[in-house]
């Protein structure tokens, strides 16, 4: 069968026009999915000072003080309780809540990206301090995202005296134990703990995490072409809300908020088994809808 010039060149230009729509659609949701990097408050800081004298809060109190700072009911009990000067502690998390920043957005893999809070300069600068850890705490960030699909990231504190947390970080790696510090960093971020549970639970958890999840091979496809749930000691791939969702199910916690085939991120972030610790950069009303 004869190919005719015109034919090659039409189904050129097919190929071209269609090149040109997807790139244009994927960079247009990117451009709009950007502003959400980061969302500081609709509403106006106010004086929480008086609230911060009393000697006992109420839930009307500890919300007001979430809607100002971020904090939930356990970093305001951990740092009335533990720090030297929680009222100026706690005015700093509502300063850094209310400020405006500035971010990056970068490749964080082949097909992935992620934002990165940044000075005037564009030197990479921390957006606020993290409340008070504890073993078993779950950080979840939106900051990574493919083109406007915000994937986002998760991690699991192992060894919170000294700051660090195990992830499943990207593709071609295996999970690993880093410092949470760098989590101040993102434009965005969550964390959380199951609700009521004790520090001794929590503890046998993060260790079981570390035992079972640490040095995993990524694996972007767990729960498609493979089990979503495996036996401690059977577990050969994972990725960051896997591992995540893996280390609570051990101990029968199911985080998977809506029990897909995959879990992400924002299912763990969504768990009504969850809750909040503190949030940044996002709207405390609503963390991720």
């Amino acid at each position: 069968m004869r190919i005719t010039k015109n034919k090659i060149t039409r189904f050129g230009m097919i190929i071209a026009v269609t090149i040109i729509f997807v790139t244009g659609g994927l960079l247009f949701s990117e451009a709009v999915s950007e502003p959400n990097a980061h969302i500081t408050p609709g509403y106006a800081a106010i004086n929480i000072e008086p609230i911060l004298f009393q000697s006992q809060l109420t839930e009307e109190d500890y919300n007001t003080l979430f809607l100002q700072t971020g904090l939930g009911k356990p970093a305001i009990d951990d740092l009335r309780a533990e720090s030297i000067d929680p009222i100026t502690e706690i005015l700093n998390f509502q300063n850094n809540f209310f400020r405006e920043i500035d971010f990056v957005c970068e490749k964080n893999s082949p097909i992935s990206k992620e934002e990165s809070i940044v000075d005037e300069n564009g030197s990479y600068v921390n957006g606020t301090e993290l409340a008070p850890l504890h073993n078993g705490y779950i950080l979840i960030t939106k900051s990574s995202h493919v083109s406007g699909w915000r994937n986002g990231h998760a991690a699991i504190i192992v060894d919170a005296e000294e700051g660090l947390a195990l992830e499943s970080v990207v593709l071609g790696t295996n999970s690993i134990v880093q410092e949470t510090e760098r989590w101040r960093n993102y434009p965005n971020f969550m964390i959380f703990r199951i609700k009521g549970a004790s520090e001794e639970v929590m503890d046998v958890i993060s260790q079981a995490a570390l035992e079972n999840l640490n040095n995993v091979p990524y694996d972007l496809t767990v729960g498609i072409l493979s089990p979503k749930f495996e036996k401690a000691g059977e577990i050969t791939g994972t990725n960051c809300s896997h591992l995540v969702w893996e280390a609570f199910m051990m101990f029968g916690f199911d985080l998977d908020s809506d029990s897909g085939t995959i879990v992400t991120p924002k299912d763990i972030a969504n768990s009504p088994l969850l809750e909040v610790v503190q949030v940044y950069g996002v709207n405390p009303a609503e963390v991720w809808p």
